[in-house]
């Protein structure tokens, strides 16, 4: 009878580990998603984020690594074309889609732990204090 509580206990918890590690997204293709339509983008954004904000702390580390990850295996050139899309892309919003994409980022933001939120913003900071060529060096670095 133990036994068979045993099995029992061991397959249910493999299955809520296999489930909850499902839910984690592959992170999308930086050069697919240069062709994709604002809503296109806004409507994958808001299904990763639902499934990031189910997830733990750690697993959202473990997505965020795999996308940075993609862009560091991007040739220089590449690379160059997505962050020069993605500029292009959100100069060519409408306010209005500039506030949905930033709403959808704030609620993505406050779903976070604190020492995640805390993290964030202190890159951000890292980030914004950096001289122009900082920046530049910071980008070959991440080659």
């Amino acid at each position: 009878m133990t036994i068979k509580k045993l099995l029992t206990g061991l397959f249910l918890g493999l299955g809520i580990y296999v489930t909850a590690s499902a839910v984690i997204p592959e992170p999308p293709n930086p050069l697919n998603n240069l062709n994709l339509t604002f809503e296109q983008r806004l409507e994958q954004r808001k299904q990763i984020d639902e499934q990031l904000l189910k997830v733990t702390p750690e697993e959202r580390k473990a997505y965020w690594h795999k996308m940075h990850d993609q862009m560091k295996a991007l040739s220089s050139e590449d690379r160059k074309l997505v962050h020069e899309k993605m500029k292009a892309q959100w100069q060519s919003m409408t306010p209005e889609q500039r506030e949905k994409m930033k709403a959808e980022r704030k609620a993505f933001f406050d779903g976070l732990t604190p020492d995640e939120q805390a993290e964030i913003r202190a890159r951000r900071s890292k980030w914004e204090n950096m001289s122009p060529e900082q920046k530049q060096n910071w980008h070959k670095q991440s080659s």
